[in-house]
């Protein structure tokens, strides 16, 4: 008996172990999923093992799901990419190309691509293309997106250059993405039809002048009864050779004018109050006086005349619109290597969907008063042309305290494809 209930003893002994170590095994194990499960953010339950292996295992069959939906999702914008008509490209927050089309490769002429390894001004060279890039990026994501037109001269002169248009998306962690447009044959369209207004402009120039000759001869020969109609003979009369000399000035810009500019250094300042001089007999029934805030001296290397002309229609817009008895406020700031000039009033403003389109050559937000107060549709789609001939961009809002429009102009203030 006593061999017996030794070796009975030592059994259960050893079963009791045993359960002692699968015990501790079950609770190693509980733990361990409790981890796997912190890991990959499952809430599993404390009290079965096999409860937390089953919501585990759904939860990475789910997760598969998921990756496999992913993985499709990157197949399919890899495909749209690859055979989009417009050139991408995406750039992460050090500015070096992760991805690039064939259509963007074939725009900006790049050769050899390989993903990952280059900076952009190492693919490309495109001063437009690196501000639209660093503009997008300042923005952020709850801004309208960026947008910009120009010329890009392939480099090595072999190439033609090519007109560009981009649009900037901000992404997360700094990246960004650019679309490309290939512009060139909206810039033939265009120049054909800037051809024909020139064309027309010329031709209706003459006869205007011998118009206005005539009437301001009849002027001092008719009595008073028939002077008053001698006298809106006349203002029509003038108010054609203004439509006709901005047609002129327009078709110029937008026919390579700057090829034939006269760039020099000039005082903004200076420039802005001899514009104000010339508004004055339009100011002064109305109250109106220049507000200027400027350093006491601002030069930007320009075209003297076209930057008077720029400043010339901003202020009287601006005289035009505003409200009566109140000030027309014009700023000047030297920001790096950029010059912001600032005009705004006091008047109704724009409504937000129009501050586009009143850059298009006669359109009116409101055609009678337009008519009555003198305008030809064009005074700001010359801004914008004489801005884009600087390399500089132009951005509409409705100015926050004086509630009148408000115009910020950005420009270089020494371009080096300007000597």
């Amino acid at each position: 008996m006593g061999v017996e209930s030794g070796i009975l003893i030592g059994l259960g002994i050893g079963l009791l172990g045993t359960l002692i170590l699968l015990w501790q095994s079950r609770r190693r194990f509980g733990r361990q999923l409790q981890q796997l499960g912190s890991l990959l953010h499952v809430p599993l339950p404390l009290s079965s093992p096999e409860q937390m292996l089953s919501r585990l295992s759904r939860h990475l069959r789910q997760q598969e799901l998921e990756w496999a939906s992913q993985k499709r999702h990157l197949q399919d914008w890899q495909y749209l990419s690859h055979h989009l008509p417009w050139g991408y490209l995406r750039v992460d927050e050090n500015n070096v190309v992760l991805e690039c089309n064939p259509a963007a490769q074939r725009l900006l002429h790049i050769g050899q691509w390989q993903p990952g390894v280059k900076l952009l001004l190492e693919w490309v060279r495109s001063y437009e293309l690196d501000q639209l890039i660093e503009a997008t990026r300042r923005q952020g994501a709850n801004t309208p997106i960026q947008s910009r037109e120009w010329i890009f001269y392939p480099s090595g002169g072999e190439n033609k250059p090519v007109p560009l248009r981009a649009w900037g998306l901000p992404l997360p962690q700094g990246q960004v993405a650019i679309f490309l447009e290939d512009r060139l044959e909206a810039t033939l369209l265009a120049q054909q039809r800037d051809r024909w207004a020139s064309d027309v402009a010329h031709e209706l120039k003459t006869p205007l002048t011998s118009i206005r000759l005539l009437a301001e001869t009849l002027q001092s020969r008719v009595d008073t009864a028939q002077a008053v109609w001698v006298e809106r003979l006349l203002n029509e009369t003038l108010r054609l050779s203004q439509l006709v000399q901005d047609l002129l000035e327009l078709s110029a810009l937008n026919l390579g004018a700057g090829s034939r500019s006269q760039w020099r250094w000039v005082e903004l300042a200076a420039l802005v109050r001899e514009a104000w001089q010339s508004l004055e007999p339009l100011a002064k029934p109305r109250h109106q006086e220049l507000h200027l805030s400027s350093p006491s001296q601002l030069y930007l290397w320009g075209d003297e005349q076209r930057l008077y002309r720029l400043i010339l229609n901003l202020l009287d817009n601006a005289v035009k619109y505003g409200a009566p008895d109140s000030p027309v406020h014009v700023l000047l700031l030297e920001q790096g290597s950029q010059v912001r000039l600032e005009v705004y009033d006091h008047g109704p403003g724009l409504p937000e969907d129009q501050f586009e389109l009143v850059f298009q050559p006669f359109y009116r937000t409101d055609a009678a008063r337009a008519r009555s107060k003198g305008g030809t549709g064009l005074g700001l789609a010359i801004v914008r042309q004489i801005v884009e001939l600087h390399g500089g961009t132009i951005r509409l809002r409705n100015h926050p305290q004086a509630g009148g429009l408000w115009v910020q102009v950005e420009l270089p203030r020494k371009r080096a494809d300007a000597l």
